[in-house]
């Protein structure tokens, strides 16, 4: 479950940092943090990276890796919660 959470974790927030490289050529890894995090606008960008979870959900079901596919489960309910708190507050 550890191996899920990790993973949908780190898919999420390596979507959001590929789709920000390929929208924006040119910028480095600081860049991405300098703007996103300090910009406010990490929210909607890992929103639109939780896709990628889904595919990790469906793929562990798949293989019938039930424990990792509820850990990418967990990690996305994570993410999820981390967006609500950005947004809000």
């Amino acid at each position: 479950m550890l191996l899920g959470l990790g993973l949908g974790i780190l898919t999420s927030f390596l979507i959001s940092f590929v789709v920000f490289l390929s929208s924006n050529p040119g910028f480095t890894a600081s860049d991405y943090f300098n703007i996103y995090v300090n910009g406010k606008i990490l929210a909607p960008v890992l929103s639109v990276a939780l896709v990628g979870n889904l595919g990790l959900f469906f793929l562990f079901l798949r293989l019938e890796k039930d424990l990792i596919s509820k850990g990418v489960l967990s990690a996305t309910i994570l993410v999820g919660v981390v967006i609500a708190v950005l947004k809000f507050f």
